[in-house]
């Protein structure tokens, strides 16, 4: 399920850049991650459909494995509650209706199902999160940004 649920995102994203937002966020991680990529697509045997693969530039890859805060709108992933995405629009906004990208939105891996579960997080909740960049390059299971270790640092109100 999970699985269906990231390569349809990936599937629907087109490549472009999201509105922007104002200065809420934090620091500079969301435009390098927003603007150091660019998409090739191929088909893919598996799926039957053709697929993105990312290029990450230069200052992307400088950031892989290191510890990294982001701000952004919460979205649970899938109906088990054990799966969410940071984006960096609202899914109000409907994330790749408005223009947003894949890489747009970065998947959580972590312990975060308790602290979601106890603070009872709700979708387009913008959230404070920090953990390890992992880049994806070929696993069609996930997204291309991957937050690991990651961790609740805030609700934003």
């Amino acid at each position: 399920m999970i699985k269906l649920f990231f390569l349809t995102i990936s599937l629907m994203l087109a490549v472009s850049q999201p509105p922007n937002l104002e200065e809420h966020y934090s620091n500079d991680t969301w435009e390098v991650l927003l603007h150091d990529v660019r998409m090739r697509y191929r088909f893919s045997v598996e799926y039957n459909s053709f697929v993105h693969v990312p290029r990450f530039g230069d200052k992307i890859r400088e950031k892989e494995g290191a510890e990294i805060t982001l701000r952004g709108f919460f979205l649970p992933a899938d109906v088990t509650g054990e799966a969410f995405v940071l984006s960096y629009v609202p899914m109000q906004m409907c994330f790749f209706c408005a223009g947003a990208g894949i890489e747009s939105v970065v998947e959580l891996h972590s312990l975060l199902t308790h602290q979601i579960r106890f603070r009872r997080l709700n979708t387009d909740d913008f959230i404070e999160v920090r953990g390890k960049l992992r880049l994806n390059r070929n696993d069609l299971d996930h997204l291309i940004y991957i937050l690991d270790d990651a961790e609740l640092l805030q609700v934003i109100k």
